[in-house]
């Protein structure tokens, strides 16, 4: 009986023992199913939070695309990944497709402006207001101008155009002023500079470079001489910053015309030595990347018996094959051709122009004119500088901006 006892004993311990640890057991593998699906449902959260921002990055790359009238390229980014669609892709892309469809022919004139290189420092190249300035003073505008300018353009309605969406020779080779669509309200512009070669000294830019990571800047001499290296020293460069705030100012990342020479070399750049030629290129690559187009400006932009009356179809013919020699290589082939004084050539020498590939001919008027012919479409350019605001006040103002507003206080009067 007592080793019975003793059994009953000893089973019922084993028994609480076991029971114990079976409850242990099963109490873990409760606790473990719950720690299992709370780390599911952070999983599943970070996903979303993934989902979310790569929704919300899809959601700004297409509204940039959209401001900048990429609208295909747009629509295709919202739909390409499924995985992100949802109400406000889908809002978005109806959109898109609304103004995409919804673009109307434009019938006005396209206006084309252009400017030369901007003064930095007009106190120090004007310090008398009561001195005309000379050519400064008549042909350039200021940096702060330019500043002023380019909003009012914006609120206008103009859009930056690429000349060459405006012309264009058909299927039988013949030049014709193509259709333009743009949103209702919207205006193509085009914009030109001429002759940026950089060799008018202190107060404008000494050159144009890339820093040390590739980006387009402008070394300037200041007056007090010292070297500097800036992002706004140029025509250029403002626009290009201007687009980036507002992409909308800009029909497919166009922003406008290089008018360039080579008698003083290239933005600055003398192409004396491979390097040099090494370094403009590389310039004019990056230009050409950030939507800007060249155009031949002659080559030693020489008014007797050139670009002016009596000009010569032979001179016309050795300074065409020099631009060609050496800017071309450097800027690529163009079909644009910025006359120099806005001259319009005739008669055996404007056909050296046009023999050599240029059908897009741009000169400079008071008021905008256009005319195509079977060979060449003929482009009225209005200058903007000192002149300009002084006596195409009216023209300015019903056309672009309040010259008032925009003229500076330290630019002196021509009259």
């Amino acid at each position: 009986m007592g080793n019975i006892s003793k059994f009953k004993k000893r089973f019922l311990a084993i028994s609480v023992i076991a029971l114990v640890m079976f409850g242990c057991i099963g109490y873990n593998v409760v606790k473990g199913i719950e720690e299992d699906q709370r780390l599911q449902r952070e999983l599943l959260e970070l996903q979303e939070m993934e989902i979310d921002i790569a929704r919300l990055k899809l959601l700004e790359q297409a509204e940039l695309l959209f401001k900048g009238y990429y609208y295909d390229e747009a629509l295709a980014l919202l739909t390409e990944n499924t995985g992100l669609v949802n109400e406000t892709t889908a809002e978005l892309a109806k959109r898109i497709n609304h103004e995409k469809n919804n673009l109307v022919l434009y019938e006005d004139t396209v206006q084309h402006i252009f400017f030369h290189s901007l003064i930095l420092y007009p106190e120090y190249l004007i310090p008398n207001l009561n001195v005309s300035g000379g050519q400064f003073n008549e042909g350039f505008v200021f940096q702060r101008e330019l500043i002023r300018i380019l909003p009012q353009l914006l609120e206008r309605g103009y859009v930056l155009y690429n000349v060459n969406d405006v012309f264009g020779k058909d299927i039988n080779g013949i030049m014709r002023q193509k259709e333009i669509y743009l949103p209702e309200g919207k205006h193509p512009l085009i914009i030109s500079m001429d002759d940026p070669s950089y060799h008018y000294g202190i107060g404008l830019a000494h050159r144009m470079i890339l820093d040390e990571n590739g980006k387009l800047a402008t070394e300037v001499i200041t007056p007090q001489g010292e070297a500097i290296v800036t992002y706004d020293g140029d025509v250029m460069l403002v626009i290009n910053n201007f687009v980036d705030e507002h992409p909308d100012f800009s029909f497919r990342g166009h922003k406008g015309i290089i008018a360039t020479t080579g008698f003083f070399g290239f933005l600055g750049h003398k192409l004396d030595t491979d390097e040099s030629k090494q370094r403009a290129t590389a310039v004019a690559g990056k230009l050409k990347e950030t939507g800007w187009i060249f155009a031949s400006h002659s080559y030693g932009h020489t008014r007797v018996g050139f670009w002016g009356p009596g000009s010569n179809a032979g001179n016309i013919t050795r300074d065409t094959a020099r631009w060609q020699e050496v800017i071309e290589p450097i800027t690529g082939t163009t079909n644009i051709f910025v006359a120099p004084f806005g001259y319009t050539l005739s008669g055996a020498a404007m056909d050296v122009i046009l023999n050599n590939g240029f059908n897009i001919y741009c000169n400079v008027v008071a008021s905008q004119r256009i005319s195509v012919n079977d060979r060449y479409a003929l482009m009225g350019r209005i200058e903007i500088g000192g002149y300009a605001l002084e006596f195409y006040k009216s023209t300015l103002d019903r056309l672009f901006f309040d010259v008032d507003s925009v003229k500076d206080s330290h630019r002196p009067g021509l009259r």
